[in-house]
Order: C-alpha cells, then sequence, then structure tokens
C-alpha cells in the first residue's frame, strides 16, 4: 500500500458485490476494490456450465479473474469473460488441520466396528445430488451388506422440519432396496471446524455424486484425511480428481438446472456408474486404503497451502513485481 492506494487487492466474494454500485445489501460485505486500488482482481467460480449474466461486466471491468480450476477458464471464456484477465489458482486445502495422524475418529454410534463406512457431506439441495445417492445406495445395497452410510448435511433454505423433512426423503429411498435396507446414519447437526477432522477419519470413504461445483471443498478435505474419493467428473472438481488418487464418476450427459438459472446445464451423474464404484471400494478394501494414501499424497503435493503458493502465487507475483521475488518465504 502506497499513499492511501492498495496495489493489489483480491475481492473474494460473489462477483454482484464488486466495484462501488455492487449489491451491498447482504451487510457484511465491504465495497471491493477499494477506491484507488492499482491492480483489481477478482475470485470467482460457478457450479454449472456457465456464469450468471449479471456476472460478466462486473468480471470484466476487473483487471484479473482468479478461477480454481481449468474447467472455470472455458467456462468463464464461454459466458463472455476476456481471456487473457483469467488466471488459474486453485483453492488449497488446510493439510495440517486434515491429517489423519493427527485425530481420533469422530464417536458416531454406529452399532458395529466392522461396517465400510461411506461417509457424505453436503448442503441439503438438489445440486447436490443427495438423490442420485440415496438412490444408488439403496438399490445397490441391502442390510445384509456390511456398510452404512453417514450422512452429514444442513439445511439450505429448507425452512422449518428440515430433519424431518431429510427423513421423509430417505424412507421414500429406501423402498427401492432389494431386501431390508442398509444402514444409515443422519447426522443434521452442525460441527464445529475442529470437529470435522474427526468426522472424516471415522469414515473408510467418501462419497459425493454432486451435479455441479464451483471446487469442491469437501472433497478435497476428505482426500487430505487419506479417503478415497467417488466424486462426479465435471465442473470444478476435475482439477484434483483423476485415477490413481480417486475414483472418478462418469456423468450421462448435461441437463437443464431446474430452477434459479435459466438456460444453464448441469452433469447428470450415472447412478449406474455409482453402484459399481460403491461396490467396489466395499469389495476392495485394501485397495481402497491405498487410494486413500495415494489421495493424501495428491493434495499434500499439489493443493496444500505451501503447494499452491510456490507452484501458483510465486510465479504470479514473480511476472508481476519483474522477478523481485524469489520464494514463497517472502510473502
Amino acid at each position: 500500500m502506497r499513499r492511501g492506494r492498495w496495489d493489489m487487492v483480491v475481492c473474494h466474494a460473489t462477483p454482484d458485490v464488486w466495484h462501488r454500485d455492487g449489491a451491498f445489501g447482504w451487510g457484511k460485505v465491504e465495497p471491493c476494490p477499494p477506491a484507488g486500488t492499482a491492480l483489481s482482481i477478482g475470485r470467482a467460480m460457478y457450479e454449472s456450465d456457465r456464469l450468471p449474466e449479471s456476472w460478466v461486466s462486473r468480471i470484466n471491468a476487473m483487471d484479473e479473474v482468479w478461477v480454481p480450476s481449468r474447467f472455470a477458464v472455458t467456462q468463464f471464456i464461454n459466458s463472455g469473460i476476456h481471456p487473457g484477465k483469467i488466471v488459474v489458482v486453485p483453492e488449497a486445502v488446510d493439510t495440517e488441520l486434515f491429517d489423519p495422524s493427527v485425530h481420533e475418529p469422530l464417536e458416531v454410534d454406529l452399532g458395529s466396528s466392522s461396517l465400510f463406512r461411506f461417509l457424505s457431506v453436503f448442503k441439503w439441495e438438489k445440486r447436490k445430488g443427495w438423490d442420485i445417492l440415496l438412490r444408488a445406495y439403496f438399490q445397490e445395497f441391502t442390510a445384509a451388506d456390511d456398510v452404512v452410510l453417514i450422512i452429514k448435511t444442513q439445511s439450505f433454505h429448507s425452512g422449518d422440519n428440515f430433519e424431518s423433512k431429510v427423513k421423509q426423503e430417505i424412507q421414500k429411498a429406501q423402498e427401492l432396496s432389494q431386501g431390508k435396507p442398509p444402514r444409515l446414519k443422519l447426522l443434521a447437526k452442525d460441527l464445529k471446524l475442529k470437529e470435522l477432522p474427526g468426522l472424516y477419519r471415522s469414515a473408510d470413504a467418501f462419497v459425493l455424486p454432486s451435479r455441479g461445483e464451483g471446487w469442491g471443498r469437501p472433497h478435497v478435505e476428505a482426500m487430505s484425511m487419506g479417503l478415497p474419493v467417488i466424486a462426479t467428473n465435471w465442473s470444478g472438481s476435475t482439477e484434483f480428481l483423476a485415477d490413481g488418487v480417486s475414483l472418478p464418476l462418469r456423468i450421462e450427459g448435461l441437463e437443464p438446472v431446474e430452477e434459479g438459472v435459466k438456460g444453464h446445464q448441469w452433469a447428470v451423474p450415472s447412478e449406474t456408474h455409482l453402484r459399481e464404484l460403491m461396490r467396489w471400494l466395499l469389495d476392495h478394501r485394501a485397495q481402497a486404503v491405498a487410494l486413500g494414501e495415494a489421495a493424501r499424497r495428491h493434495m499434500l503435493d499439489n493443493f496444500s497451502p505451501d503447494a499452491v503458493i510456490e507452484k501458483h502465487v510465486v510465479p504470479l507475483l514473480r511476472r508481476k513485481t519483474g522477478g523481485t521475488r524469489a520464494s514463497s518465504s517472502e510473502l
């Protein structure tokens, strides 16, 4: 900062609130970028195949926009963002907090210690694919299988009686089972950040057949905790999903987003492939452990804070400062 001017400001919020005429009605968002900023950078992502139209002019008015994935580069360009403004800077995961070697499993009463424990963490909205997950799980498994699905969720504009509504959807899906339904544990309560590593530690695998992600924070948290991850191979999550470190879930194509954003599309995750992947993990527990270990290494090598700084931020700042910054230790 020089003489009241910021050299560089990164605005990490929905672009609707960028610039002096932004929609500041949320009450907690300061105007960004501040007046007199020398280099204005936006940080943005979106979950469908394109951006909201209201974002485009605001993003193009910035000097740069940082996006977390190569998927987003194509998405932004196709939406009308100037290609020269787009820079890929992946999200980082706190690999020290989400470290399986320093956490004990969160106590979750499952009735048996021998069960293979699938975990899914998400807010309860259609985009997260909870309907796909429930159908696949209850059609693939029965109570005879040594398996349980743990769902950690919370309300997303769902109104009153949230937990009872979730239980009703679970009961509907249970009717799809070919016999007595398999076990399911619902955690519809808030957990503190410090409790999340223990939740992941209590699981054997993570699964989330989302229809679209800007990034996928629970995915990388689970991978950092050494869990094998089944997740949709589309949208922002493709930046870190790959064979050998995860189980990418195929899609059958795209379909219109039903509400909220006219003209947008998102993925149709394959329920058949999801069933196959979940069954494979249950039947190949040793390989599941090895896959989780590879996922942890992948996070350490590529998406830890140090890795993101060294591989993306430092080279970026070197270009902007003429090479005067030599290493991440100067940041």
